[in-house]
């Protein structure tokens, strides 16, 4: 299969993308930033989903790319703060970033090829479990992950995962003065994807949780 992970330089898009080409797939990730120990075998091109042009670039990256079998959708920052601490162009990079950047992802996919055999979505324990100084992190997942369920009923998307890890020792904590001894490694979440996208399905929903660590299959239709 030729794979897409958005966001997949690091931390659990760049744990999958190591277990896509293991298993014999064409793999390309974006990222900000190249992967900290780049891999021959994975494709690593530069897309930054902050900048105001992004929805052009998403549609280029698209446009150069084959044909995508399988769409992985893995961006995400921490932020912190109430909405009143928080700038507009926070609160607004936020929401892009972790939110419609997937929109028009997906719109990019199925406009060029009109068809998806597969999508994953990760999303974050925040989307059942709201943090409160993440409120706007809070929204994007939950709002990711809820759209990701409408475009499973796209008959043009063979099947559709939206998982939802909780604490992960992934970059995305540098600097958090917070206890992470039950934190999941990323290579064990990616895992847990792995697995549990495989078989038919046309919508399922995970819960990746920790203490214990355990993967609770929310929805399956």
């Amino acid at each position: 299969m030729n794979v897409l992970i958005i966001g997949g330089s690091r931390g659990i898009g760049w744990e999958l993308a190591k277990l896509y080409t293991s298993n014999g797939d064409s793999v390309t990730v974006t990222g900000r930033k190249q992967p900290d120990e780049p891999d021959e075998k994975i494709s690593f091109k530069f897309l930054d989903l902050s900048v105001p042009n992004y929805i052009k670039d998403i549609d280029s990256l698209v446009g150069e790319l084959g044909e995508i079998n399988r769409l992985v959708f893995a961006p995400g920052y921490f932020q912190e703060g109430t909405i009143t601490d928080l700038t507009p162009e926070q609160i607004l990079d936020m929401v892009q970033v972790c939110g419609t950047a997937f929109i028009f992802t997906a719109r990019a996919v199925l406009k060029k090829q009109n068809h998806l055999d597969e999508c994953i979505v990760i999303t974050s324990a925040s989307q059942w479990k709201p943090r409160k100084l993440e409120p706007i992190y809070n929204f994007a997942k939950a709002g990711v992950g809820h759209f990701a369920h409408a475009l499973s009923l796209d008959e043009r998307v063979t099947k559709l995962l939206v998982a939802g890890p909780t604490g992960t020792k992934t970059a995305f904590q540098a600097g958090r003065d917070i206890d992470m001894s039950t934190y999941h490694e990323p290579e064990w979440v990616a895992q847990q994807i792995f697995d549990h996208a495989k078989g038919g399905y046309r919508y399922k929903f995970i819960k990746i949780l920790r203490d214990p660590a355990e993967v609770e299959v929310s929805v399956t239709e």
